[in-house]
């Protein structure tokens, strides 16, 4: 039977998704804002060691979990003079609504991961990014955006920091 379980050794990232839809208001001929609103989901992978009576090193388990929000950030953008590309920054917020914790299997107990149950419910966040608008391809309008979004507040109630950070790229069909 199993021993010891250590603290977990090494957290890395999986690879997330969302969904979003966007309305574009105008504020003057040189601004625009854009509304997002979307679903996000995102995760991490832990592992830790599992160690015999003996101190012996029996095997390293991982669990995986998951994470989902709802998300809004108002950008405001700045377009490039005589082109179709924007600059933009915006305030963001998440509103955590629903966790997938991981599990740990170890040889003689399943352990779920308990970092899910001390996350924030809310984390502010703040967005950067970089578009191209009104790109025409046959009788559609798309966007293209690189964004990069970094948690201002933590999302977990701990000592230690957990901020996610995302480099995005978005492709949007206007409708």
């Amino acid at each position: 039977s199993a021993g010891a379980y250590s603290d977990p050794l090494e957290t890395s990232r999986v690879t997330g998704f969302s969904i979003y839809g966007f309305a574009d208001v105008k504020l003057t001929s040189n601004l625009f804002s854009t509304l997002d609103l979307g679903y996000t989901q995102r995760g991490y992978t832990t592992s830790q060691e599992e160690t015999g009576p003996s101190g012996q090193r029996i095997q390293t388990v991982k669990a995986t979990s998951k994470l989902s929000y709802i998300t809004f950030a108002p950008f405001l953008n700045l377009p490039v003079k005589s082109t179709p590309i924007y600059l933009g920054a915006a305030p963001r917020f998440d509103f955590l609504v629903g966790t997938s914790p991981g599990k740990y299997e170890f040889t003689s107990v399943t352990i779920e991961d308990s970092i899910p149950e001390n996350l924030d419910e809310f984390v502010f966040c703040g967005s950067v990014v970089m578009g191209i608008k009104n790109l025409s391809i046959g009788n559609a309008n798309f966007r293209v955006e690189a964004k990069y979004e970094v948690d201002i507040t933590n999302s977990v109630d701990s000592p230690g920091k957990y901020r996610n950070n995302t480099l995005m790229v978005v492709l949007g069909i206007a409708i």
